[in-house]
């Protein structure tokens, strides 16, 4: 028996299954969201492909628009970590206009086991409840024939 690698378009966002929610503390750097890359799947992030966020507190009041957001991606030790983007909220808010959406530059392979964070350092503890983000990819999957 072999396999075949299955690939489709997939956008990550908070409810995807491997995603780890965590409140953030205003003012200090926190990681919101991390999405752990499953077993037998690989993710592309493309030239192109987008980094969208809406980010509140419980109130809910979204953070200010100066506040840094960065995406990354880390080994599963969290012990090497690469930034694919460390911007101003407001860089990253649209998630519709595509003349206006944050796009990545470069192509980023995600392996098994690696990390996906969305982070942030903002005004307000930002409340994953009342919060979203997006980031399109390819997804490649490993199937058994």
């Amino acid at each position: 028996m072999g396999f075949q690698i299955v690939e489709d378009e997939f956008r990550i966002t908070q409810n995807a299954t491997g995603i780890t929610a965590a409140n953030g503390t205003a003012d200090l750097s926190s990681a919101i969201w991390t999405f752990k890359i499953p077993d037998a799947t690989g993710f592309l992030l493309r030239p192109g492909d987008i980094f969208s966020l809406y980010a509140a507190s419980s109130t809910p009041t979204e953070i200010a628009v100066t506040s840094l957001v960065e995406l990354e991606v880390s080994d599963s030790n969290s012990v090497v970590t690469r930034k694919v983007a460390s911007i101003a909220y407001t860089a990253v808010t649209e998630f519709a206009n595509r003349n206006s959406v944050y796009t990545i530059g470069e192509t980023i392979a995600l392996s098994p086991d690696q990390l996906l964070i969305v982070r942030s350092t903002a005004n307000l503890a930002i409340s994953t409840a009342d919060s979203y983000f997006q980031v399109s990819s390819l997804r490649g999957t490993r199937t058994i024939l």
